[in-house]
């Protein structure tokens, strides 16, 4: 996996063998990126389900100011410290189950939130209401979620609504914000 732009554009991220993960494709990172390019740099970036710490190591590299990454596998958090250290990049690593975490940075605000819970689980759900519970996402934030095509998330909650869902192949992302 390559960092796709930024100051480490063209770097490999290495990850561990034998762990189950699903990086976000490069064609879709790039997506991604293109379309919150403007609000990525100097931006809080908080990446859940982090795997093999692309996103945020992509964020960072596009000029965030801040990254908090959690992921469950320890052999993940320590590839993704390992990663950090190799490009020159500071970061909050958390290893533990994003649900759990979630209240824990009940008093952090994020400009961007990152979710990529696994395709086959209902967490995508969880993360849209801890986000919105805890009130993790600055005024003007973005809540990202990928998942699964056939997989619709609520348009509407307490506090935060859909503004654009992107579809590629198999692959949604749907995007939230506060709403006004």
């Amino acid at each position: 996996m390559r960092i796709t732009g930024g100051r480490s554009k063209g770097r490999v991220i290495a990850a561990p063998d034998g762990e189950k993960v699903r990086p976000t494709a490069s064609k879709i990172r790039q997506a991604f990126f293109n379309i919150l390019g403007h609000k990525i740099v100097g931006a809080r970036f908080l990446d859940l389900f982090a795997g093999s710490g692309i996103m945020g190591i992509e964020a960072l590299s596009r000029g965030a100011e801040g990254l908090v990454a959690i992921e469950e596998s320890r052999r993940l958090t320590r590839a993704i410290e390992v990663n950090l250290a190799r490009f020159g990049y500071k970061a909050e690593v958390i290893c533990g189950d994003v649900c759990k975490v979630l209240p824990a940075l009940n008093c952090e605000m994020f400009d961007v939130v990152f979710a990529d819970p696994p395709y086959q689980s209902r967490l995508a759900l969880s993360i849209l209401g801890g986000v919105d519970r805890h009130k993790l996402l600055k005024q003007d934030g973005i809540l990202a979620i990928e998942h699964s095509r056939a997989m619709l998330l609520a348009e509407e909650l307490s506090t935060l609504t859909a503004f654009d869902r992107r579809l590629y192949g198999q692959t949604a992302i749907t995007f939230y914000q506060l709403k006004d």
